[in-house]
């Protein structure tokens, strides 16, 4: 995420360097590393929110507000599956994935295809996670699948 920071206002830097810790963090292995990601990203995902709500343009959804049903399908279908499967973790996941789908609610009201993208690739990336840690879904090339998803949503998402 280094590399995306060049350039970017102050906003999307202090998001993507929370990506950035994020991604350290979940280079551990075991609960505390699983908690610390779980956490900068979260962050993440508010400083985002915060990021994208300073710029201009917004208002897509208060215009389309149907727009907006995919993501909040996926964010239910997700956390239904998931939910008996999570154990201790459920509460964390929920706030977190709470905060996702804001996240991506705000960059789809941004009017940018481009950040709308970032959005909806974050809650990919994120759903495809979640479903390998708590849902046993092992898929080929699963790594290269997240990081493709995540590094193109946090492009996006920069600008």
């Amino acid at each position: 995420m280094p590399v995306l920071m060049a350039g970017r206002d102050r906003p999307a830097q202090r998001a993507l360097a929370l990506g950035g810790a994020g991604d350290v963090a979940l280079l551990g292995s075991g609960q505390i590393a699983f908690t610390a990601g779980l956490v900068s990203f979260l962050a993440g995902h508010v400083a985002w929110i915060i990021a994208l709500r300073q710029r201009p343009g917004g208002g897509r959804l208060r215009a389309r507000p149907a727009l907006a049903a995919p993501h909040v399908a996926a964010f239910g279908a997700l956390n239904a599956y998931l939910w008996k499967r999570t154990g201790k973790d459920r509460i964390p996941v929920i706030v977190y994935s709470t905060a996702l789908l804001a996240m991506s609610l705000v960059a789809l009201d941004s009017g940018s295809p481009r950040t709308a993208a970032g959005g909806a690739l974050f809650l990919a990336s994120d759903a495809l996670l979640a479903l390998e840690k708590f849902g046993g879904l092992h898929l080929p090339a699963h790594e290269g699948l997240v990081m493709a998803t995540y590094t193109s949503a946090q492009a996006l998402l920069a600008g």
